[in-house]
């Protein structure tokens, strides 16, 4: 089970964090700075729900999946539940929405669609329900009744009336934007559907031009039509939302949804990898709109993406970090953490000061580890751990299980995990219970190391991770802390902790 535990906020750190890890703090009393959620976000799109505002977004190769964000402001988002406890392939693009009181996301797992659905975006969720449709990036609208899903390609399928298997099978509705020859790309990748029905017109946003590759790939491409089926015109505005050269901040801009405010203000959200950052995934830009007399949108004049914007919400709260700093005291498993390719609950136990992992295969790239995603350019982490016999633990920075790096408390010693496999400086032999730390400095890393009772150590190695991304390796994941577990027995982590910017040991 996972818990609704918030993530704990760090006030004292927010100017800090501002100035040294490029997350989006307030500039101001009254503006705010993208991104509105740091570190990996991809796909996210918000909706709202009176006074409230609830997203999900892609969790790729980790479970418990879809997880399900509550916001007040459309700037300050705090995890509330989790719609899949269990891993059932890798999730992309999914679309969360309301229909008549009812909430559905509509997803691709291991390439099929699937739906599940609840009475409130809380919880609880359904099980999965199988379209039967092999695509990705799903869509819904309805019109009088009738409901469809849109995917990628330019596809459409007529659902039942509730939602929950298709009436007609998938046809293309919507070809390509033609993107100009001088527009460096990626792909055409026709992908990334988003709707909405607005003052009689139902609106599509898709994205093109791949999104990866070159700074410039990605883009929002609009279109409208007087039905949910089409036919559609293009906007004489595209693209909507594009990044222009790669020497711009946000690099790959895509994937845009709409989202309006009680009082009537209208804002697109994107994500984008951040230039010097890819390591960091796709994070999520939430940008101004505005409405032309024709009925078309664009981005609000003299606004870019790394603008200071005014707040969306009149009385908005300061913009803070989130903080996944856990002291393991509550008898459910944070909304923080994910397992890579799993979720077995008898494998764990938290609560009272402690979370056991019982350790499983023979080596880091056979194990499930446990992560949490983090933003900013410098970040610290550091976890207390106690192995049994023959037992091997440790703190990493994860990408995929062939490329890590990490301070790692093996049957040999502690020791530092550098690039792929290449283990370093054994030390401390027989050890079986440490404090370790990592402390990332812009993407070169440093490892620490207190046993009880006596100071802090550094390794003699440290480590560059600016290569672990999608376009050196593929995958469209993110470098994040994790702790795993193998061999025999099991291990003990006390006090996980994070810290904004660099840390060094007191």
């Amino acid at each position: 089970m996972l818990t609704r535990r918030r993530f704990a906020v760090n006030t004292a750190a927010a100017f800090f964090l501002a100035s040294k890890s490029g997350l989006g703090l307030a500039q101001s009393a009254m503006t705010y700075r993208n991104p509105i959620l740091g570190g990996d976000h991809p796909d996210a799109s918000p909706i709202r729900v009176g006074q409230d505002f609830y997203l999900t977004h892609s969790s790729f190769d980790y479970a418990p999946g879809l997880l399900i964000w509550h916001s007040r402001d459309l700037i300050n988002w705090r995890p509330v539940a989790a719609a899949l406890q269990r891993y059932y392939g890798t999730v992309w693009a999914p679309y969360l929405c309301q229909y008549q009181d009812k909430f559905y996301i509509y997803f691709p797992a291991g390439g099929q669609l699937r739906v599940v659905h609840a009475d409130d975006p809380k919880g609880p969720w359904s099980e999965p329900i199988d379209l039967g449709i092999n695509a990705i990036d799903p869509a819904h609208i309805a019109e009088n009744g009738r409901r469809f899903l849109y995917m990628n390609g330019g596809r459409m399928a007529e659902l039942t009336p509730d939602g929950l298997a298709v009436l007609h099978p998938p046809k293309t509705v919507l070809d390509p934007w033609p993107i100009p020859a001088s527009m460096r790309v990626e792909c055409v990748c026709l992908e990334g559907p988003k709707l909405l029905e607005h003052n009689g017109y139902f609106y599509l946003n898709v994205a093109e031009g791949g999104t990866a590759g070159p700074a410039t790939s990605h883009m929002v491409i609009s279109a409208r039509s007087r039905h949910a089926d089409g036919p559609w015109e293009f906007s004489p505005y595209n693209p909507i939302v594009h990044t222009r050269t790669r020497d711009e901040r946000w690099m790959s801009l895509g994937h845009g949804r709409l989202v309006d405010t009680p009082d009537g203000k209208w804002y697109i959200t994107v994500h984008a990898y951040e230039y010097g950052y890819r390591t960091l995934g796709r994070q999520l830009l939430l940008l101004p709109i505005e409405w032309t007399r024709d009925g078309w949108f664009r981005m609000t004049a003299d606004m870019t993406a790394d603008s200071a914007i005014p707040l969306p919400v009149q009385g908005a709260s300061q913009q803070l970090p989130l903080d996944p700093s856990d002291d393991f005291n509550t008898p459910d498993l944070g909304l923080q953490w994910a397992f890579w390719h799993e979720f077995d609950t008898t494998r764990f136990t938290t609560g009272q000061g402690a979370l056991t992992l019982r350790a499983e295969s023979k080596s880091l790239a056979d194990t499930s580890v446990l992560t949490t995603p983090v933003g900013g350019h410098s970040y610290t982490v550091e976890v207390d751990i106690e192995v049994e016999p023959g037992c091997e633990s440790g703190l990493l920075l994860f990408y995929n299980p062939s490329h890590m790096v990490g301070i790692l408390l093996t049957t040999e010693g502690i020791c530092a995990r550098l690039a792929t496999d290449s283990i370093h400086s054994h030390v401390e032999k027989g050890v079986t219970h440490a404090t370790l730390r990592i402390v990332n400095d812009r993407q070169e890393i440093d490892f620490y190391y207190r046993l009880p009772g006596q100071p802090w150590r550094r390794t003699q190695e440290s480590a560059e991770i600016s290569g672990m991304d999608h376009n050196v390796l593929g995958g469209f994941l993110d470098v994040r802390p994790a702790v795993y577990a193998v061999g025999q027995g099991k291990a003990t982590f006390r006090a996980f902790r994070y810290w904004p910017g660099v840390k060094l040991p007191e």
